[in-house]
């Protein structure tokens, strides 16, 4: 059965190959941007009442520095997702039709294809960034390892906490996507993800910064286990009964999504307007 996939995880490993410049430009504007907050947060710390070495809501200068970076490449590596904009031109175009009379699952095909670039990112740029990051942030100090081993099984669980915040990207790009069949402003539902996400999901704020309240209802929502927790869970600043609760959250919401996602599916063909073709 998974050889039916095989083919839309090829192509998407290919398209990124074929667009190897693009996500070079791509690395040197996210370097800018990791320089700018570099002194953007020192600034932040300077100006505080107990000065560089102060913790602001439980980060310190050297672990926010450390947080930057590493979300950064994240981000990079893990939500290369097109999946919102790939659903529209299929509707504009008229191609969806041809999708709905396939032996494949049109979600099936998404997923395969998120796998695929996921699987490349990771090999040519996430692991070369990820062990270059670490490395300059261990040397320096600002991420310091008490025992190798521990450090090690941090790994294994980003990796995990990393493939399901994939997915869980690629199931609300798809959801986004679903909503094209209602609204032709693919432009608006993807600045609207592309908000959300970055706002709720730690990237461009740790959720320490929120209100309490608030900060625990993210805390429970699928939005945080895109980023947030990855990192954190990287930077070992949570512990393994931390790790795992995050992990098993971000699992639940994968299910409940694809659920939704499929439901979502199934009402929104019944009304399909195609614009083209």
């Amino acid at each position: 059965m998974l050889k039916k996939y095989k083919p839309f995880l090829r192509a998407s490993a290919m398209d990124v190959m074929a667009y190897k410049f693009n996500i070079l430009v791509w690395v040197i504007v996210t370097l800018f941007e990791v320089a700018c907050l570099v002194f953007l947060w020192f600034a932040v710390y300077q100006s505080s009442e107990g000065g560089i070495d102060a913790s602001i809501n439980g980060f310190t200068y050297k672990e926010m520095i450390a947080y930057v970076v590493l979300t950064t490449i994240f981000g990079f590596v893990t939500f290369n997702n097109d999946t919102l904009w790939i659903i529209n031109n299929d509707i504009r175009k008229g191609t969806i039709g041809n999708y709905l009379i396939k032996p494949i699952s049109y979600r099936g095909k998404f997923v395969a294809s998120n796998i695929g670039a996921l699987l490349i990112m990771t090999l040519i740029f996430g692991i070369p960034l990820y062990s270059i990051g670490l490395g300059v942030l261990i040397g320096i100090g600002f991420l310091p390892i008490v025992s190798v081993w521990e450090f090690i099984a941090h790994i294994g669980l980003f990796l995990v906490a990393g493939v399901l915040a994939c997915l869980i990207n690629d199931t609300i790009a798809y959801i986004f996507g679903i909503l094209c069949f209602y609204t032709t402003s693919a432009w608006g539902l993807n600045s609207l993800k592309t908000t959300i996400i970055a706002f709720l999901s730690g990237t461009l704020l740790p959720l320490a910064f929120f209100p309490p309240i608030f900060r625990d209802i993210v805390g429970y929502m699928p939005f945080a286990g895109l980023s947030q927790n990855p990192v954190l869970i990287l930077m070992m600043k949570y512990d393994y009964f931390e790790s795992a609760k995050v992990i098993l959250i971000a699992l639940a919401w994968l299910v409940i999504l694809e659920l939704f996602s499929k439901l979502l599916f199934c009402h929104a063909i019944k009304k399909v307007t195609v614009q083209g073709g």
